[in-house]
């Protein structure tokens, strides 16, 4: 009963994790022009590039193609559960364009699409899981660099991309906004996986021991 309820548990923050991660993409960066950063990211300067509108479908291709390439680097668990994040995130990818978008400033859209972001990737991998694409990089990455904080890797790897997008797209505002979103979402990625648990280790030197 006990492992029903964990597996229930497990699933269920997988789902809400990837609906957070497509309703800030969609709702407050993708309407906007701010790259995302990682995969998602890489993937919007190709579709724009190409003209090509089914993001979640050329999002879902690349992401089984990174967890062939990762295979059993990443475990098990973490594989099938990737699977799945990276199927129903490809879905929603497409199918939540339809919600309306709100008319907001970029600096809003910014904090609010990379809070959600950052809250959806950060449910996923904690529940063992990701949403695919960058989040397996940055996966792959954590188990090289074990004491560097996960949203510390996954923001400069997103910092990265956010910059190579400005650099192609010639919009220096954009990518200082997604900056910002970016930074936001590594921090709520720390939060919700660490949960401000960081371990401290403390070292006392006394002549009085047992």
């Amino acid at each position: 009963m006990r492992i029903k309820c964990s597996l229930a548990v497990r699933y269920v923050k997988i789902v809400i994790g990837c609906a957070a991660y497509a309703v800030g993409f969609d709702v407050f960066l993708a309407p906007y022009g701010l790259n995302a950063g990682g995969m998602t990211g890489l993937i919007s300067v190709v579709v724009h590039i190409f003209g090509i509108k089914a993001i979640g479908a050329v999002s879902l291709i690349v992401n089984l193609l990174l967890l062939a390439i990762s295979g059993s680097r990443i475990g098990k668990n973490y594989f099938f559960g990737s699977l799945i994040g990276s199927i129903l995130v490809s879905v929603l990818l497409d199918t939540l364009t339809l919600l309306p978008v709100p008319d907001v400033e970029p600096l809003i859209s910014a904090v609010y699409g990379g809070a959600l972001c950052g809250l959806g990737i950060g449910l996923s991998v904690s529940a063992g899981a990701s949403t695919g694409g960058g989040d397996i990089v940055v996966r792959l990455l954590k188990l090289k660099y074990q004491d560097v904080p996960i949203g510390i890797i996954n923001t400069g790897f997103d910092l990265a991309v956010a910059i190579l997008s400005g650099l192609v797209f010639h919009d220096v505002s954009k990518t200082l906004y997604a900056g910002i979103s970016i930074i936001i979402a590594g921090y709520i990625i720390n939060v919700v996986v660490y949960r401000f648990t960081y371990p401290k280790i403390a070292v006392i030197i006394s002549k009085k021991y047992k």
